[in-house]
């Protein structure tokens, strides 16, 4: 049964710089790499979203609903904004769209940890890099915050992440479900993806 409280966001619309092309539509073993973390998160959550810069078609031809980001700043805060903004749900599963190996148990496993009167406001794993703030739940009553560091220009994720309620779960515990971590490695570059 999938969970209804939660709903999951895709967020489509870096720069894609070192990539040298959009990710969002990019194969990875014949499926564009949104596709495959929409599906890793649609197996948990009853509504998936994709967040983008703009309406363009080959993100619609993916078959979700989009969500038009249209705020001038380009940074992931915004993205998770317009995901918070777009919901009716008191969370937000937020992952971005470069994440190949994207694991449904994984997200599970972060999802059993955001009940709907949860106490925290973010729910993010660590990795070997820190805290991974683009494959984590945020609850929409933090969009006034989001919306007031957007403005100031305050745009980072982790310190977002270390300022408010958080919980953050230990690398060691999700070992368990994903020895190598290979959920939250994304592909930033054509080598990462090869």
């Amino acid at each position: 049964m999938k969970l209804t409280h939660v709903e999951a966001a895709v967020l489509c619309g870096g720069a894609s710089t070192r990539m040298g092309r959009d990710k969002a539509t990019l194969l990875y073993e014949g499926v564009p790499l949104a596709r495959r973390v929409a599906e890793a998160l649609g197996a948990c959550v009853e509504r998936v979203r994709l967040v983008a810069k703009t309406p363009h078609e080959s993100l619609a031809a993916l078959g979700y609903e989009l969500v038009v980001d249209r705020h001038p700043e380009a940074a992931a805060m915004v993205g998770v904004a317009a995901a918070l903004a777009a919901s009716s749900a008191p969370a937000v599963f937020v992952a971005a769209c470069d994440l190949p190996f994207a694991d449904p148990r994984v997200a599970l496993a972060l999802l059993a940890l955001a009940p709907v009167d949860g106490a925290a406001d973010v729910i993010a794993p660590a990795g070997p890099r820190g805290v991974e703030p683009l494959f984590a739940i945020y609850r929409t009553r933090l969009l006034p915050e989001l919306e007031r560091r957007i403005a100031r220009g305050a745009l980072g994720l982790q310190a977002l992440v270390r300022e408010v309620a958080n919980l953050v779960v230990p690398e060691s515990a999700l070992r368990a479900l994903d020895p190598t971590l290979r959920s939250l490695r994304n592909a930033n570059s054509p080598d990462d993806l090869r």
